[in-house]
């Protein structure tokens, strides 16, 4: 899903093609999603194609957003308890988002966080449509009005923000009761999203982080990250491309994605990201730095994005039917205290 979200944050516009089908720019084809699910809830909810195209031509490449291990734990831990509680809403735990993931591990230097959550997604690129395309009544589609589009898109516009740069996916881990009648799944999912900063003395930071995978591209033929490819403990490194000097270095985890974090890098300068024993090719990048006013500035430089695809892939993705309503929560820091 991660990869999904990258995808998506890097090229809106593609990333709506290979959602939906359209016959022409904003008019549906015969059948509006090769995936089942995807075409079952935008029949359900009557979703506008023109206005969806309309929406998504408006839309622009964001950085990519890094995993973080904590916000994995906050998000599993509500998705948990939206079982327990039967329950789709954003304050079951009667905490405010920031708390909830500090309870998680996240550290208390955040500058935004927010909330994506879905009941009854019923695949990962069910739940990854759910939140990009924001299906809904549109204030009353259901009741033969509206567009079919949630308004406004929060789940899209909070994937999309160019605030966020960490997120952590939780799907459920226990089991759901048969008797649940909200929280049906067959998965409940939680997205916890979030930006932080560290304080030098001097300045506020936000720190890039160089983010992507090392895969084996043989499971499906479409040069793209899927489930079972990732290349475990490859290293990464990066070195300043000029001096040759390493300035950071990390792993490939069990799933075959890093995270880096590029502490002291900053912009104006060419660094080469190499995955050692895969054969491919080294690659460069350099950093965009922007200040951002929570209260006092904060120095942010945006996330890059790098994968190394080890080999070509076949087949396609078995996902099945339902409709279902994401929700969605979100908050700014816009003062320090």
């Amino acid at each position: 899903m991660l990869e999904l979200i990258n995808r998506f944050r890097s090229d809106p516009q593609g990333e709506l093609a290979e959602l939906v089908n359209f016959s022409s720019p904003g008019v549906w084809a015969g059948t509006k999603s090769n995936d089942a699910s995807i075409a079952f809830a935008l029949n359900f909810f009557g979703t506008s194609a023109s206005d969806l195209a309309t929406q998504f031509s408006t839309l622009t490449a964001a950085p990519p957003l890094a995993w973080n291990s904590a916000l994995n734990v906050s998000a599993t831990n509500y998705s948990n308890l939206m079982v327990t509680a039967d329950q789709q809403a954003h304050s079951l735990d009667n905490l405010s988002l920031d708390q909830r993931i500090k309870n998680g591990g996240y550290g208390a230097n955040w500058l935004n966080v927010g909330e994506n959550l879905f009941a009854s997604a019923q695949s990962p690129i069910h739940t990854h449509a759910a939140f990009v395309i924001d299906w809904g009544d549109g204030n009353g589609a259901t009741a033969g009005y509206g567009n079919g589009i949630q308004n406004p898109a929060g789940h899209r516009d909070l994937l999309m923000s160019a605030d966020m740069k960490e997120i952590g996916i939780g799907f459920q881990s226990i089991a759901i009761p048969g008797s649940n009648v909200t929280a049906i799944g067959p998965y409940i999912v939680t997205e916890h999203l979030a930006s932080q900063f560290r304080y030098d003395g001097i300045n506020y930071i936000s720190d890039a982080i160089l983010t992507g995978s090392v895969f084996q591209d043989t499971i499906l033929a479409d040069a793209f990250y899927t489930p079972g490819e990732g290349l475990v403990g490859k290293v990464i490194n990066v070195y300043n491309d000029n001096s040759g000097i390493l300035v950071a270095s990390g792993f490939s985890n069990s799933a075959g994605g890093y995270n880096i974090t590029l502490t002291g890098l900053t912009d104006g300068i060419v660094y080469r990201v190499e995955a050692l024993d895969s054969g491919l090719a080294a690659r460069t990048f350099t950093l965009t730095e922007h200040t951002d006013f929570y209260g006092v500035s904060v120095l942010v430089y945006d996330n890059v994005y790098e994968s190394f695809a080890v080999v070509p892939e076949p087949g396609s993705l078995l996902l099945c039917l339902v409709a279902g309503l994401p929700w969605l929560w979100f908050r700014s820091r816009r003062s320090f205290c």
